[in-house]
């Protein structure tokens, strides 16, 4: 299986999977029309890594905006990591903007809704 590296745009979140070292970085925007699709890939390798020998894994999620649609495909990317979290040890740090209290309240909202711990880390300035 291969990395995914997918570079952001101005609608697309940066999307960077290093399998080696079991580290997942999603950073930036996501205001895509058919974010299912732009998210497929992703979740289609988080499926096979159910399969891999590999304990841990840790996600950094650093989304400084999405939409409502981008919204339901990233709760799908958590779901995916949630299941792995059975065989795994999954670390998911969800950093948001000091005073940016829609970007807190949504990772303390997936985190409940999944019940699934998130680490709620303030970005350094």
């Amino acid at each position: 299986m291969s990395d995914i590296d997918i570079e952001g745009t101005l609608k697309t979140p940066t999307i960077s999977f290093d399998e080696i070292n079991n580290y997942l970085l999603i950073e930036g925007r996501s205001t895509l029309e058919n974010p299912a699709k732009f998210y497929k890939p992703l979740i289609s390798k988080l499926e096979k890594l159910e399969k891999s020998s590999s304990r841990e894994m840790k996600i950094d999620f650093k989304l400084e905006y999405f939409n409502t649609t981008s919204s339901i495909a990233i709760l799908d990317v958590l779901k995916r990591l949630q299941s792995l979290n059975k065989d795994k040890e999954i670390v998911i740090n969800w950093s948001y903007d000091e005073g940016d209290e829609d970007i807190l309240e949504i990772g303390e909202d997936y985190s409940s809704i999944l019940k699934f711990p998130f680490n709620l880390v303030i970005n350094p300035n």
